[in-house]
């Protein structure tokens, strides 16, 4: 019996590590190179294709495009997209200047 709940236990623990997964910490530099290559959607409807996110600050990101640094305000993007993340594909939208991350519906 005493095996049993420390089996069942511990396979709760790896279900629970399995099914939970952390969104990406924007401050650093591992989880933005694991983003990929990415998107973002301005508010004005702009798309920018094959970015890849170098920097997130409290007003603007830097992003790499075409081998260029470029940075954009957070406040003229509407969201960002990253299809093939470890966390699934991702959507990230600021409010107030805080990312707020979802799953991509396709």
């Amino acid at each position: 019996m005493r095996q049993l709940i420390i089996i069942a236990c511990f396979g709760l623990l790896l279900v629970s590590a399995v099914i939970q997964k952390p969104w990406p910490d924007l401050s650093k530099k591992e989880d933005l190179k694991t983003l990929g290559m990415g998107r973002i959607v301005e508010t004005d409807g702009s798309i920018f294709t094959k970015i890849i996110l170098e920097e997130v600050n409290d007003y603007s990101i830097v992003y790499i495009k075409n081998e260029s640094l470029h940075d954009m305000a957070i406040d003229k993007i509407n969201r960002m997209e990253f299809n093939n993340t470890k966390w699934g594909p991702l959507k990230i939208e600021f409010n107030n200047g805080k990312p707020i991350f979802s799953l991509l519906d396709h």
